[in-house]
């Protein structure tokens, strides 16, 4: 954990400031810090953090999803999902790679799955 969150240090965030409200549909390819308020969508390429004490109310899909915050909404991941101490997740999570920290509240599923067996399902459906 300590590599990727020596790397993320190193990373360029766009953030949207502790007091800030949005509301839509947010696309994003440059790595991206939620502090405030949020409802809608989210989705980007790259990685999302949803800061402490940040309130989210949006379904996200990203490469890497870390959350330090309050999410309520459902989460996918082509990479990774991270929940960290005093996060709260109500929703689902969809990712190949998990990590929960002691103290985080997730209330939902979570389904674990490799992106190219779970884009191979699909296709044959």
């Amino acid at each position: 954990m300590s590599k990727d969150k020596d790397r993320r240090k190193k990373l360029e965030f766009t953030v949207f400031q502790a007091g800030s409200s949005f509301r839509g549909i947010l696309k994003f390819s440059r790595p991206l810090r939620i502090l405030g308020k949020f409802e809608g969508e989210i989705s980007g390429d790259g990685i999302i953090e949803i800061g402490q004490g940040a309130q989210v109310e949006a379904h996200i899909r990203a490469a890497e999803i870390v959350v330090f915050g309050h999410v309520t909404g459902n989460i996918a991941a082509t990479e990774r999902v991270e929940l960290h101490s005093g996060a709260t997740l109500i929703g689902n999570i969809r990712a190949p790679s998990l990590e929960i920290d002691d103290g985080v509240v997730f209330e939902g599923q979570c389904e674990m799955k490799n992106p190219e067996s779970h884009q191979k399902q699909e296709a044959i459906a």
